[in-house]
């Protein structure tokens, strides 16, 4: 930073720039590079950045065409024009522009020209998306509590963002969990994302992952900012390299309707969605709805920490290694990393047997669905099958009329790991009935009819209370934690820049 340029100049995203606060309005504090947020005064000289910004809960706002007056629209220092702003938000605070920073040749300074070296081709490192319904659905909880899980397995992770507005809130907490590395957009080049060519904003994220591979991670979890609808999110969730190198997406949302809507739109994008988290978890009423809506588990944040989802994880690096990737490292250590569960007790959370003591009940159903006959012994003798599924094969018993090799057509199908944990894990007969209609749906077969569904509920929910009661003495699968309102109240004091601008950091 040796020269200030001025005159006719159209300033583009990244610029850094050198404004005076003219008046004080919704950000009075400016986030400094070590994490002060410093108090503004008018008159004061400040460094920013422009950028275009989109923030439902805050500011729509975009650069505008010279170095006049304009807005500061984020704490972490991004100057552009309001188009518009939140209700409860107060209006900008007024800033204008000195001149853009240049270097000592008088060439402006740029967030691009300091982005990480590493190369754009696609990576080979598996990640794990932590997608919402909007910003502030718990996206960043959610991606920081996998952090902790995958640390628990022994797995080095990166913890990465991808889109949204430069601030240190989300690096700093996701650092703080456990992650090995920590990288957003702007070590891609970017100080938001808001209208960048998506293109450019894939091509940064592979740059980030790379980097992460060569700093030794296994595995990385990729926050992407705001919600399904917002243009550069609804543009990454369709590309074919975020599908192929994720093991999955963990869907935020604040209600039932909304984690309904994400769930439903990422599997029609070709994602295996293999939670729900967020915010819908400080209701338990709409987690029972959610739960019922999608046939998917919903996870509080303790138990994504404690490695509740381990199982699901480990499946699916199983089930890439057996699908044409099977000469990837990192797949092998997350498939063959300990199941950090096994630690807290016995119970439902990590029982293989129970899993394959269950899939038995399902094909028992299912075969005498699809052949309209009651499993009995095949002419020979031979009256059972194999069928695979993510924790072993399970032994299925074929009616007689059956000739010996042919199988029912689930058979030839693996049932979803996520729907199973889902059925396993569920905690109502609602959610178990939800889940096993969606397996049935997954593996091809007709809908069962009410009392075959009924009898299949009944069962497994019997096998699955069962469970419970021999395990009441040994205390809970998960740890029990009664406090998640406060943890996310601490999490938005700390992330929800200009909501509460003196909020308590709290215990987060």
């Amino acid at each position: 930073m040796r020269t200030l340029v001025t005159g006719p100049i159209q300033p583009v995203a990244g610029d850094l720039v050198l404004a005076r606060v003219d008046e004080l309005g919704n950000h009075s504090r400016l986030e400094l590079i070590c994490g002060r947020k410093a108090i503004m005064f008018r008159g004061d000289e400040i460094i920013l950045c422009y950028g275009n910004r989109y923030a439902p809960d805050q500011f729509e706002a975009v650069i505008g065409p010279d170095l006049g007056p304009c807005d500061l629209v984020a704490g972490g220092g991004i100057a552009a024009c309001e188009l518009s702003r939140h209700a409860r938000m107060l209006a900008p605070t007024k800033i204008t522009p000195l001149g853009l920073i240049g270097d000592k040749f008088g060439r402006r300074l740029n967030v691009w020209d300091y982005k990480v070296s590493s190369d754009d081709l696609p990576p080979s490192l598996p990640i794990v998306l932590s997608l919402g319904t909007s910003m502030n659905a718990g996206k960043t909880l959610t991606a920081t509590s996998l952090v902790r899980g995958f640390k628990k397995a022994g797995l080095k992770v990166a913890a990465l963002k991808i889109t949204g507005t430069g601030s240190g809130g989300d690096t700093w907490i996701v650092r703080d969990a456990g992650a090995d590395i920590v990288l957003d957009f702007t070590d891609a080049g970017f100080a938001t994302t808001y209208l960048a060519p998506v293109e450019l904003i894939e091509k940064g994220a592979f740059r980030l992952l790379n980097h992460a591979a060569e700093n030794g991670c296994d595995v990385a979890v990729i926050e992407i900012a705001d919600g399904l609808q917002q243009k550069e999110t609804s543009e990454l969730i369709l590309a074919e390299s975020f599908r192929s190198m994720a093991l999955g997406a963990i869907f935020a949302s604040y209600d039932a309707m909304g984690a309904k809507y994400g769930v439903d739109t990422l599997r029609a994008a070709g994602h295996k969605v293999l939670a729900i988290s967020g915010r819908i978890g400080r209701s338990p009423l709409g987690v029972r709805e959610a739960e019922e809506a999608t046939g998917l588990h919903v996870y509080s944040p303790w138990e994504l920490q404690d490695g509740a989802l381990s199982p699901v994880l480990k499946a699916r690096a199983s089930e890439k290694l057996a699908n044409g990737q099977g000469n990837n490292p990192y797949l092998r250590r997350i498939a063959d990393s300990p199941n950090p569960m096994v630690a807290l007790g016995q119970g439902r959370a990590h029982s293989s047997q129970l899993r394959l003591d269950f899939l038995g009940q399902l094909a028992h159903e299912l075969v005498q669905a699809e052949l309209g006959e009651t499993p009995g012994p095949r002419p020979g003798g031979d009256s059972r099958a194999t069928w695979p599924s993510p924790f072993g094969s399970v032994s299925v018993t074929l009616p007689e009329m059956l000739s010996p090799g042919s199988n029912p057509l689930f058979m030839s199908i693996q049932a979803p790991v996520e729907l199973i944990e889902a059925a396993v894990v569920a905690k109502t007969r609602r959610a178990l009935k939800s889940s096993l209609g969606s397996l049935v749906q997954a593996l091809g077969c007709p809908p069962l009819s009410a009392t075959q569904m009924d009898n299949l509920v009944s069962g497994a929910w019997s096998m699955l209370q069962a469970v419970d009661q021999q395990n009441v003495h040994a205390g809970p699968a998960f740890s029990p934690h009664d406090d998640l309102d406060e943890m996310i109240m601490n999490f938005s004091g700390i992330f929800n820049e200009g909501a509460d601008q003196h909020a308590p950091l709290g215990r987060a």
